[in-house]
């Protein structure tokens, strides 16, 4: 699948679902920031980089992805002294999740740091303006669309294979893991959907919920 910074599955997620239609980072739903981090997983495991094991994640070796923010988090994942458990990974890695996925996407001129202009008395939030609309709205369409495999990157990047057929349904079932869609409506992804992806990737899905479970009822 394409790895290239800000181009894949966790990219996709950052635009679709993560930020709103505005361009602001929802500071009211931070769970979804458990879902940039699974994503990142995600998209890892999409590649062959990691596996999990007996519910823990596993770095797989040999080449190293070309997005840097992957590169990180492969890297974290190698050298911890300790295995830790796929839950322990997307809490972790939820930290900087938003800042690594959001500075490829700025370096691939799809997005823009914009002035903190919100109404009062609204908490402060960073936003972003949309350089190109575009790459957003294939994201979109990925995500209402899992059967929709075609490669959306419109950043410039060296030429890669397609996308993973996989990748569609992950982000449509990230999506549902995280309850949440673009325009604040839920989403239900088909069992065949799901059944669609990998043993690794239903597993990072399951740990979100867990992550998730403790903050539904803080949304309201």
């Amino acid at each position: 699948m394409q790895t290239d910074a800000g181009s894949g599955l966790a990219g996709d997620f950052l635009l679709a679902v993560y930020l709103d239609g505005h361009g602001r980072v929802p500071h009211y739903r931070t769970g979804l920031d458990f879902g940039l981090s699974a994503a990142m997983l995600m998209e890892l495991a999409l590649g062959g980089f990691i596996h999990t094991a007996d519910g823990y994640i596993v770095a797989d070796h040999g080449t190293d992805p070309r997005d840097p923010a992957l590169r990180e988090v492969l890297t974290r994942i190698r050298s911890s002294r300790t295995p830790r458990r796929t839950s322990e990974w997307v809490k972790t890695l939820s930290v900087n999740a938003h800042k690594q996925l959001s500075a490829g996407l700025i370096t691939h001129g799809v997005l823009a740091r914009a002035p903190r202009r919100l109404p009062l008395p609204t908490r402060p939030a960073r936003r972003y303006n949309l350089l190109q609309p575009n790459r957003r709205d294939a994201a979109l369409r990925s995500l209402n669309d899992p059967s929709d495999h075609s490669d959306h990157s419109t950043a410039p990047a060296a030429p890669a294979a397609p996308a993973a057929p996989a990748a569609p349904a992950a982000l449509a079932a990230l999506a549902s893991a995280c309850e949440a869609t673009p325009g604040g409506q839920e989403h239900s992804e088909p069992e065949a959907q799901l059944q669609s992806l990998s043993p690794t990737c239903r597993q990072i899905l399951n740990a979100v919920t867990d992550c998730i479970q403790p903050l539904k009822y803080t949304w309201d």
